[in-house]
């Protein structure tokens, strides 16, 4: 449970007052997470958060303005279901002394306490029933009192969803210069610094009048007040410190900024306006307390004495910037929208958003495909050039009759940033256009955003015939044509699609939404039934029926979940109904997954009602990623060195890393949110590619370490067997290398950048060593393997020789003997006269033998010996 109690202890105690004042007090609790939209809405409606907590805050409210921005939010549940249970009741505002604040709630408020909600849910106290009568299209109701709600019969709000609720806070700045206007000094430096502010309130987008020297400015909402006296204040120091060093662009002014009260804008406002300038601090706004207590915490409320009126919270004060704020809520890109581009005659174009053709009429109709590159070329361009490319866009087209002429020249030929610009500003609406449709009938991937990419080859002719005709303004023909293709292909989603496109060109919108309904009931793939619902939603959306667009572009995401465009457009029909700062959440949702949508939002010409509000917001995430890139680019010559240090030069890797860092340099130049993003991503990407690089790399040392040690191994057991070591001085050199470096290398830590490349350095000579040990035992093994078949040649040779050495000496004596006990014959004869002779080449054949012998059996045995011997493996010698 959540206690009121608790928040309201955490206000200061005020035992004397300066000030009170009646108004609103709005306990909110929440489940989850609550969304920035409802803070932001909460400030820009006036509203002040007095305590907070987990889950749970107390507003309060000087004006009525509470039940308006309750009223919307109460809409916006309606289209976004969030969990938030919100409780409006009269409070009291006491200010002490010091300009401290603190509350006085009754008690019978003091002790609630609620559950976490499940739903959007709004109670009213009765005692503000008057306040939301004399509000058109707010209605009451009695409601169940919940469990722990004080029992002071709570009433439900039920607004009209027709009606916008805007806020009714607004006012006039007046600014008015010190001196005398006909002093030429006044003359030169009212002009000078008022140059300066001419240049902020372009920049921030505010119109005003001049009145002889004096500056007349309307304010339409706090979250503008805030920014302009930010701007202001900060400008004013900036001007005082270059006072000394550059030419003077600096004046005294006395400024005040007053509620409109109905007053028109005009020069009677000075006159009506009861204040007496003569009185007034020079260069510090005033204003009326109710307004600075609510600017927020950037600023410090300053009191005044030159009257009695300041007892009140209609009094007068001053504000100023709290010493250390810093210029870190200014807009993220200030973008000035060219008037050639956001202003003209015509309702918003369906394919491009702008105001100054039909639809029939648009340069976008001449370009196909959809190229990702002019985002690419948008993101390398400088934030503060797309006010250049917008300026020149308005000079090229200044006195030009035909913009859309004029817009395709620069469309299709202009390389200067005028021409990325508007490249940009056609491609924002690219998927609503003719060329998309062109892709969907070719496509062949089954969803969006990759799918379309998968393009497949024209399958007939007809269709194709329909959509140049139509693409080239041939309408009589393409009406026949694609009449034509629906009677011929009945069940075709591609004839209807084009047919809807023809309608919209000549003006039937309704017809054209028919048409794209029939082609979502036939067709087949998620891709196409969510590029057609998109259409539905586009066409809605430039019908002004924003509400329906919005929930045609949320059922677009809810079938391709990862298509980030209708969630962008939804983003835009936001705005288009007001809800900007509800908006700045989907927009932020959309930039963090893809930032090229940050540049798309900067130079929409459709979020011209929000614009300043999204930019402001987005502000912030400029300042981050801007921050963060300006850290990552610091680093990235330590990181160029480490990659040094971790790979030798030559290396694969450290080749790629170091052209890699090339782009990121180039990319660290470019002030751009997109580069900003590119550059902290691909840094951090390179930061874990060397990391996960070094690890691997080190995967690699150890197993090539086991692999040269086995290696090693073999040299060794097989040199130790060569007969002549003396022989192997060199040979050993190279072995006894090899060896104390991998025994070096596994003594090391390895993560230490200096010894991995140390180690990458002694494996490449030990490779190279090896290949040389490699190839000098070959011969090794040559010499070994030779004498060991020499060896076991000559020790059968020498047994044989022996034995038929024998056999040749006792031939002829025994050939003799037994002579006698046989006849006489030639050949006996013959060899008996002829002993020794016969007994030599006795000899010789029986040595020839011998050898033969030998040889043969030392060839039998010899693979059999060596292994024994040298205990070679069967397996590693078949190997």
């Amino acid at each position: 449970m959540y206690s009121i109690s608790s928040l309201l202890e955490k206000l200061p105690v005020v035992s004397h007052s300066r000030m009170v004042n009646r108004g609103f007090g709005v306990w909110i609790v929440w489940a989850g997470t609550l969304e920035d939209s409802i803070v932001r809405s909460m400030r820009d409606f006036g509203g002040r958060m007095m305590s907070e907590e987990s889950n749970q805050a107390y507003w309060f409210f000087f004006s009525d303005d509470v039940f308006r921005v309750v009223s919307r939010l109460e809409i916006w549940a309606r289209l976004n279901p969030m969990p938030v249970y919100i409780q409006v009741m009269p409070a009291t505002l006491l200010v002490d002394y010091n300009l401290g604040l603190s509350l006085k709630v009754d008690g019978e408020f003091a002790n609630q306490e609620t559950s976490l909600p499940t739903e959007f849910d709004i109670h009213i106290h009765p005692k503000l029933a008057d306040w939301i009568k004399a509000i058109a299209g707010l209605e009451l109701e009695e409601v169940r009192t919940p469990t722990g709600i004080s029992k002071s019969g709570w009433l439900s709000l039920i607004p009209d969803q027709s009606l916008g609720y805007d806020s009714l806070q607004s006012w006039y700045f007046i600014l008015i210069p010190v001196g005398n206007p006909s002093d030429k000094d006044f003359i030169k430096g009212w002009r000078s610094f008022f140059s300066e502010v001419q240049v902020m309130l372009q920049k921030l987008g505010i119109q005003y009048i001049t009145s002889e020297v004096k500056v007349i400015l309307p304010i339409g909402s706090f979250s503008l007040l805030r920014t302009f006296l930010r701007e202001l204040l900060m400008l004013i120091d900036r001007v005082r410190t270059n006072e000394q060093t550059e030419e003077v662009s600096y004046w005294p002014s006395v400024m005040a900024l007053v509620p409109q009260m109905n007053m028109s804008f005009n020069d009677d406002i000075l006159r009506k306006v009861n204040l007496d300038w003569d009185k007034l601090t020079p260069d510090c706004p005033h204003l009326r307390y109710r307004d600075a207590f609510l600017l927020g915490d950037d600023f410090a409320v300053n009191e005044v004495r030159f009257g009695s009126d300041q007892e009140n919270v209609d009094g007068w004060c001053h504000v100023s910037l709290k010493q250390g704020v810093q210029d870190s809520r200014s807009s993220a890109v200030s973008v000035t929208i060219s008037r050639k581009v956001s202003v003209g005659e015509y309702e918003d174009c369906f394919y491009c958003g702008m105001k100054n053709h039909s639809p029939d009429n648009c340069p976008s109709r001449s370009l196909s495909g959809l190229d990702p590159v002019v985002w690419k070329q948008l993101a390398a361009i400088d934030g503060d050039k797309f006010n250049e490319g917008f300026q020149s866009i308005d000079l090229q087209m200044q006195d030009k009759e035909d913009l859309v002429d004029e817009f395709s020249k620069i469309l299709n030929s202009s390389k200067g940033y005028e021409g990325v610009i508007t490249r940009a500003l056609f491609s924002i609406n690219s998927i609503s256009q003719l060329r998309t449709l062109y892709m969907v009938w070719r496509c062949r991937g089954k969803d969006w955003p990759l799918g379309i990419n998968d393009q497949g080859p024209e399958e007939g002719e007809l269709i194709w015939s329909a959509y140049e005709a139509l693409r080239n303004r041939f309408y009589n023909e393409a009406e026949t044509l694609i009449k034509n293709a629906m009677i011929r292909f009945s069940r075709s989603y591609q004839p209807r699609a084009l047919m809807a496109f023809y309608e919209l060109e000549n003006g039937d919108p309704d017809q054209a939404l028919f048409y794209w309904q029939e082609a979502e009931r036939l067709c087949y793939s998620p891709l196409q039934q969510g590029y057609f619902v998109y259409l539905q939603g586009r066409m809605k959306e430039v019908a002004g029926e924003y509400g329906e667009a919005s929930d045609l572009y949320r059922k677009v995401h809810n079938i391709c979940p990862e298509w980030l465009e209708p969630q962008y457009r939804r983003a835009v029909c936001m705005v288009k109904m007001g809800f900007a700062e509800q908006a700045v959440t989907l927009f932020q949702d959309v930039i963090e997954k893809d930032p090229h949508y940050f540049n798309r939002a900067a130079i929409d010409p459709e979020l011209d009602r929000g614009r300043l509000t999204v930019l402001q917001e987005m502000g912030e995430l400029w300042a981050v990623a801007e921050s963060e890139a300006k850290e990552v680019a610091s680093g990235m010559d330590t990181l160029s060195s480490n990659i040094a240090q971790w790979f030798e030069e030559g290396h694969e890797f450290a080749d790629e890393a170091n052209r890699f860092m090339d782009r990121m340099n180039k990319l660290a130049k470019v002030k751009n949110y997109v580069a900003f993003r590119q550059l902290i991503s691909g840094i951090a990407r390179l930061t874990d590619e060397i990391e996960k690089r070094v690890e691997y790399e080190i995967k690699v040392i150890n197993k090539k370490l086991e692999i040269y040690r086995e290696e090693l191994l073999d040299v060794q057991r097989e040199a130790s067997w060569f007969p002549f070591p003396k022989l192997l001085t060199e040979f050993n050199s190279d072995f006894n290398y090899c060896a104390d470096k991998i025994y070096w290398i596994k003594t090391q830590q390895l993560n230490a950048a200096e010894t991995f490349r140390k180690t990458q350095r002694y494996l490449n000579r030990i490779d190279d060593r090896l290949k040389k040990l490699r190839k000098r035992l070959v011969t090794l093994r040559v010499v070994r393997d030779s004498t060991l078949f020499i060896m076991l040649l000559g020790r059968s040779f020498v047994w044989l020789e022996v034995v038929f050495l024998g056999l040749a000496l006792l031939c002829i004596p025994l050939l003799i003997y037994y002579s006698n006990n046989f006849h006489s014959n030639f050949i006996i004869d013959m060899i008996i006269r002829q002993k020794w002779e016969f007994q030599k080449g006795l000899i010789l054949i029986l040595s020839i033998l011998a050898l033969a012998i030998s040889a043969f059996r030392a060839a039998v045995v010899f693979e059999k010996k060596k292994r024994e011997l040298f205990l070679i493996d069967d397996g590693k010698d078949d190997d």
